[in-house]
Formats: structure tokens, sequence, C-alpha cells
């Protein structure tokens, strides 16, 4: 238990037991980590806006005699005396349901399967369906697309079970600048890309890789060291040499 004072701009929240002082607005999921409290996520990641789309990170809020669900990502701590239990039996049972649904939906996903095992849930009473499919629909490329890379070369498509994400009309996007932002950032591994002899291929375009004239190897798509170029107003031959050989000649 801390003991350190409490300042006017700080909040004192319970989580599993253990006192926390947050500024306000400061999300449980944040708040639970700085205490070493490890809360499952599959569509948080910090550089972009919270949403709470895959559910997986639901806790029990207790303010008072009344308790309820909410997503630890994004819910703000905005007042005291709230206590947050990230494992009781209603915060692990919701969070198995919401495992269960998308074990589902992609039966062999490694990682679901992983935390599907961490609380408990061997498997699902769901209809399986197809071992193939690898989203969950968390929508994470989309975010790190549009608000990290400012491409907005995906997005979602159609609606309910032929909901997916793809590019607009399913067509080959002119806004996607190969940078494969959302392939790493998927967590499931679901964004196919490739690269082989300096060319990258995702979303069904092929990107052309810079190669280094100083090492010799293949260091970023051109479109992608273009498009950063003009964005900032950086000379033509700003990105002639990859990074590390810029590095080592300064």
């Amino acid at each position: 238990m801390s003991h350190q004072a409490t300042t006017a701009s700080e909040i004192k929240v319970l989580i599993d037991g253990q006192e926390a002082r947050v500024k306000p607005e400061t999300t449980i999921f944040l708040a639970a980590k700085a205490l070493g409290i490890s809360i499952p996520t599959l569509c948080h990641h910090p550089a972009v806006e919270p949403y709470g789309a895959c559910r997986v990170c639901t806790v029990e809020l207790k303010r008072g005699k009344r308790s309820r669900m909410v997503t630890a990502c994004n819910y703000p701590i905005r007042e005291e005396g709230l206590e947050i239990q990230t494992r009781s039996e209603r915060a692990l049972r919701a969070r198995r349901l919401v495992l269960e649904l998308l074990m589902a939906r992609c039966p062999e996903v490694k990682i679901l399967r992983d935390m599907a095992q961490e609380v408990g849930l061997e498997k699902s009473r769901y209809p399986k369906g197809d071992d193939k499919e690898r989203c969950i629909l968390c929508g994470l490329c989309v975010n790190i697309c549009n608000q990290v890379v400012g491409a907005n070369a995906i997005g979602f498509v159609s609606r309910g079970v032929d909901r997916k994400i793809g590019t607009p009309f399913l067509e080959n996007s002119m806004d996607c600048i190969g940078c494969g932002a959302c392939a790493f950032a998927c967590p499931t591994q679901c964004i196919s890309m490739t690269e082989k002899d300096g060319v990258r291929k995702i979303w069904d375009r092929e990107f052309k890789l810079a190669v280094c004239p100083v090492c010799g190897n293949y260091y970023a798509p051109i479109d992608q060291l273009e498009t950063i170029r003009k964005q900032v107003n950086l000379p033509p031959d700003h990105f002639k040499v990859c990074f590390t050989c810029r590095g080592l000649k300064l």
C-alpha cells in the first residue's frame, strides 16, 4: 500500500487492492500498468487513441455498492473512491465470453488461444469459423493508417457478418505508401506483407524498395520516403542513403 501524499491534481483509486494516485483522465489501463498490473488487450496501441474495440481488457469497476463492467483501455479516471478489480470472477467471466467469440471467428490464432488459457478457457462453445480467418476486426490497422501515417488507405468494408478490413471498394488503393505500419501493428499478424528482389507487396500492390548506394541494402519503399520528404519539405536527395549509413557518414 502506497503512503505517498495525494496532491490536489491527483485522484486516489484502488486497483486489485493496490492504491494508485493518478492524474484526472488517466485510463484504468495505464493506471494499472504503473502498478505493474497487466491487463490483456488486443486493440490497444500507445500511438493511437484507445477505443475499446476488442473488449478483452474488460474489468469490474466498483463505486460504493454498485459495480459495472468497463473497458480499461479507454475508461478515464475522474473521481475518488473507485475500486477496480482486473481479475474478479465477473471480469474473468466477461473476458472468457469475449475470447470465446473471437476464438470462434478465428480458431487458429495463437494469441487468442494463449489469452484463453490464461483465464482458464480451453475452447469456444460457439460454432467454429474458417481456420484461415485471422482478422478480429479490432480496427487497429485502420487507426494506425489514419491517425499515425495519415494515408487513410484502408478502412472497414461492408457490415454485419460480411464486415472486413480492406481498401476502398476492395481495389488497389493509390493512397497506400507501402509503409507496412498496419502489418506491424496487427495483433494477429493477419495482414500479408512480403519482400522479394527489392519489391514489397502489401494490399495487392507492389512497392519498389530504395537501395542504399553505400551498403547496398534495401531499406524502405520509395513511395513512403517520397511522401515523408514532401510532408516535411526535405531536399530531394535527403533519403538517398539508408538511415544507418547516413548516421555513420555524420
